[in-house]
């Protein structure tokens, strides 16, 4: 679970905000408890000299990188709706994920792997090479699935299949295939038939059924398509007749699920390594002056 968060079937996208505020507010707390500890730090010495003490430089820094963390999530909280997770109606097309909210998606997340990345314990997740083919995943037919992502109707029951799809990959390879994207497929739909180069971002827009359901397609890039229409202001996959909006939500949820755990796993990381080289600070200062009494 994520900080004891999982999004299910009654799952609001506004919930999802909320989770986001909370893993936020988590970073704020830990950067009050280290200006506690800088100002333990600081007792005795000349506010002259503040800016060369080890302790409040490390500090200041950490307090620097979990801010800005604070900042993307925040932004993330801003990009639903009222709408279930996965939104999906019987027997109803499919409707893009708004333009603006999906920029908003794909900065914060560019912003945060940035962040990461530049505090060296964390690489950028590697994208998987799945495709849509059936000599890929190893079932019949499941290009269909990418239908759930159709601007009009998806023409057969397909939510078994994006299900599959989503299984196909880690949430790490989801969250690459976002990051694989640029600002601007966040505009317009897919007006050809999707490939190999065709982005989350793109999947999350979508286009006719008949142009995204291509063997050559990424199972990572569909999958994070329906991860953030299913999360995005707007959005809503498209099922067919019957309890298929049931098992396309499910795909969506599963999709979802699956990039909160690997976005808050990075953050985790980074924030354990952030807090470790002020600890390491602290402990060379402690050492320091135990030699200095002996």
């Amino acid at each position: 679970d994520v900080l004891g968060f999982k999004v299910n079937k009654d799952t609001k996208r506004s919930d999802v905000a909320g989770y986001f505020d909370s893993l936020g507010g988590k970073l704020g707390e830990a950067s009050e408890e280290l200006e506690k500890v800088a100002s333990k730090a600081m007792v005795g010495i000349d506010k002259s000299d503040e800016s060369k003490n080890p302790i409040r430089n490390a500090v200041d820094t950490a307090k620097g990188v979990l801010s800005s963390l604070k900042t993307h999530l925040e932004s993330l909280g801003t990009v639903g709706d009222s709408k279930p997770v996965g939104d999906s109606v019987s027997n109803a097309n499919g409707v893009s994920a708004s333009t603006d909210e999906l920029q908003k998606v794909y900065n914060a997340l560019k912003g945060i792997m940035g962040i990461v990345i530049k505090e060296g314990k964390v690489k950028e997740p590697s994208a998987s090479s799945v495709t849509l083919a059936s000599n890929s995943i190893g079932v019949a037919n499941m290009k269909d699935g990418a239908k759930v992502l159709a601007t009009d109707v998806a023409g057969g029951a397909v939510g078994d299949k994006a299900a599959t799809i989503v299984s196909s990959v880690r949430g790490e390879e989801i969250l690459a295939a976002i990051l694989r994207s640029s600002e601007g497929d966040s505009a317009g739909t897919i007006g050809a038939n999707a490939t190999a180069n065709t982005s989350a971002v793109s999947f999350a827009r979508g286009g006719t059924a008949a142009n995204l359901a291509q063997d050559e397609a990424l199972a990572g890039a569909v999958s994070g398509g329906i991860a953030l229409r299913s999360l995005v202001k707007d959005g809503k996959l498209a099922a067919h007749s019957g309890n298929d909006n049931k098992a396309v939500q499910s795909a969506g949820i599963s999709a979802v699920n699956k990039l909160l755990v690997a976005v808050e796993g990075i953050i985790k990381k980074t924030v354990k390594n952030v807090l470790e080289k002020v600890k390491q600070e602290v402990d060379k200062a402690r050492e320091s002056k135990a030699v200095g009494q002996q």
